[in-house]
């Protein structure tokens, strides 16, 4: 299993990019964009939360690609990019809890709503990907840790699939609001922000993965020298 361990151009240039633009983007989304009146600086909390929403719902698929491919090829390489996906989705996800009940109190006057299809679903989600790395924890071998992970990512892709679909395909999905891509539409100083910090938070994903991407590889390389010395 070959290492690249250190830095490599393209980690400079998005380490040069998350420096110039995420804390631009926190500064903007705090003071910038008017606020909505009936729900004041809570509201500001937004800008945080839907963009790791996004990244916490699309990983889980990004794993389930990359545990397929896996399942074809059988190349631990995909299993860890797999997991690597999966760290970052149940990351995401619990600051998606924390943060969603903070703007729920001042939107809706409850931090939870038990009716709300999306934050059920999105519950059921951090379970799923929770599971995900209990189970994997609780397997021995790398080969058969990786096939079975490959599964479980599947179905935390349905479960990221769900609660995606939760606001569109549910007749009475509950209090929470549509897509920010609906209808509605947002004002351009809410809209500037808004995508500005949607950049922003990429940016930090592709850091944070290729990061644990590379300690992955190592503790699987750790792995695979203590499977084959009991050998």
């Amino acid at each position: 299993m070959r290492l690249k361990l250190l830095p490599r151009l393209y980690d400079y240039i998005l380490y040069l990019i998350f420096i110039l633009v995420f804390p631009s983007s926190v500064l903007l989304s705090l003071y910038y964009p008017n606020v909505i009146l009936n729900q004041g600086l809570s509201h500001r909390i937004f800008y945080f939360h839907v963009a790791v929403a996004w990244v916490s719902l699309y990983a889980p698929i990004l794993a389930s690609v990359f545990g397929f491919l896996y399942l074809i090829k059988k190349n631990l390489k995909w299993d860890i990019l797999s997991f690597s996906a999966n760290t970052i989705a149940v990351l995401f996800s619990i600051c998606v809890l924390f943060s969603g009940p903070i703007w729920a109190k001042s939107a809706w006057g409850i931090p939870w709503d038990w009716t709300d299809a999306r934050l059920q679903s999105f519950f059921v989600l951090v379970i799923t990907l929770v599971a995900y790395f209990i189970t994997r924890g609780l397997i021995q071998g790398l080969n058969t840790k990786a096939t079975i992970s490959s599964f479980l990512s599947v179905l935390c892709a349905l479960t990221a699939l769900l609660t995606w679909g939760a606001i569109r395909w549910i007749e009475n999905p509950g209090n929470h609001p549509e897509s920010v891509l609906g209808k509605g539409g947002m004002d351009w100083d809410m809209k500037l922000v808004f995508w500005h910090s949607i950049f922003s938070y990429h940016i930090l994903f592709l850091i944070i993965f290729s990061l644990i991407y590379r300690q992955a590889r190592l503790n699987s390389l750790l792995e695979y020298l203590k499977e084959t010395s009991n050998e």
